[in-house]
Order: C-alpha cells, then sequence, then structure tokens
C-alpha cells in the first residue's frame, strides 16, 4: 500500500524493481541494491535498453537543504562517455598542521612526564590516566595529520551535456558494480 505525504501525492518505494515499469522485450540485466552512497540511499538497474538510477538523499534547492528523491532514466545508445574513478583526497593543510601539533605536543608531554620534569596535578588514577590522555591526543593529532579519504565517483554523460554523477564509498561490492557497468555499457559507445 502507498502512503499519502504532505502534498497530496503518494511516496515511491525505496525498491527500484517496485518504481520501474519495464517496456515490451526489456529485460533485467542486472540490479544493485546494495550500494553504499556517500551521505545518500542509491540503486542501480541496467536493462537491456537503459540503465536506471534511484537515489534518495540531501540536495540543495534554491539556497535550502532538501530531501530529494530522484530517479534517473539513461537510453543505452545515448550514453556516449562512462567513466569511474577513485578520488583520495586529504584534509586541508591546517587541519593537517593541527593535527602534526596534537601529535608532537603528545610526544613532548610524554618526554616531560617521563623525566618527571613537570608534576602534573594529583587525582585519582593520575599515573595512568595521564598516560591515557597522552596517547588520545597524539591518536588524534595523527588522524588529522594523516588521514586519507578514499570516494569512488561514476560519472555518465549522455545526450548533449547531460551528466550524471554518482558518490559512492569505496568498498568491493562498488568497485565490482562500477566494472561491470563499464563492461555493458562500452559495446554501446563504440
Amino acid at each position: 500500500m502507498e502512503r499519502e505525504s504532505k502534498a497530496g501525492g503518494t511516496d515511491m518505494k525505496n525498491n527500484i524493481l517496485k518504481n520501474v515499469t519495464l517496456d515490451t522485450n526489456e529485460k533485467i540485466m542486472k540490479d544493485f541494491r546494495k550500494l553504499k552512497a556517500k551521505r545518500r540511499f542509491c540503486q542501480i538497474m541496467l536493462t537491456t535498453k537503459r540503465l536506471i538510477i534511484y537515489s534518495i538523499g540531501a540536495s540543495l534547492s534554491e539556497g535550502r537543504k532538501v530531501k530529494r528523491r530522484k530517479m534517473s532514466e539513461t537510453n543505452l545508445h545515448a550514453i556516449h562517455q562512462f567513466e569511474y574513478y577513485i578520488d583520495y583526497s586529504r584534509n586541508r593543510i591546517w587541519v593537517r598542521l593541527i593535527g602534526f601539533l596534537l601529535f608532537v605536543g603528545a610526544i613532548v608531554g610524554g618526554y616531560i612526564l617521563l623525566r618527571n620534569l613537570w608534576t602534573p596535578p594529583v587525582y585519582p588514577y593520575s599515573q595512568i590516566g595521564n598516560w591515557v590522555i597522552l596517547g588520545v591526543v597524539a591518536l588524534i593529532g595523527l588522524l588529522l595529520w594523516l588521514k586519507i579519504r578514499k570516494t569512488l565517483f561514476i560519472k555518465i554523460k549522455s545526450d548533449l551535456n547531460d551528466v550524471t554523477t554518482i558518490v559512492l564509498k569505496v568498498n568491493k561490492y562498488n568497485e565490482l558494480t562500477a566494472r561491470y557497468l563499464a563492461s555493458k555499457i562500452q559495446p554501446f559507445i563504440s
């Protein structure tokens, strides 16, 4: 049963199979319902005639952040470029600098505690607690300094200027999905 939304329309279901009506002589080649997208829900279905992408997530509309449900269908013969790549990005330079300073500060604090150059205030379990605090600060500093984020981008260009970009987390299932789609769409591009 479909629910009535506040606007009076019916909500789309979160299953791509229930939202798509297939043409005659059109068959489902593969559907990918377990994709892990960044900050959104995403499913992809490849049929013999078209590529269907269904997503739910936050986007900007007239300067406001709204939750948008989107289904885009692209004819396989209209696709003229399909690319996927993994983007490696680091934190901004000032965040990495703060991380480096936190790490060096924790190392210097550990040296000061080890040599008894300064005695911190005494509290219950202070001998272990001081080392734990320094270890946590050093770990936070290392994460800020050396963390690298990976993102899998799938870009599909079709028609004249229609570009569809899908932003996914990097895992084996998502990478295999991108490779499978590329292998099935490539014969239509040539």
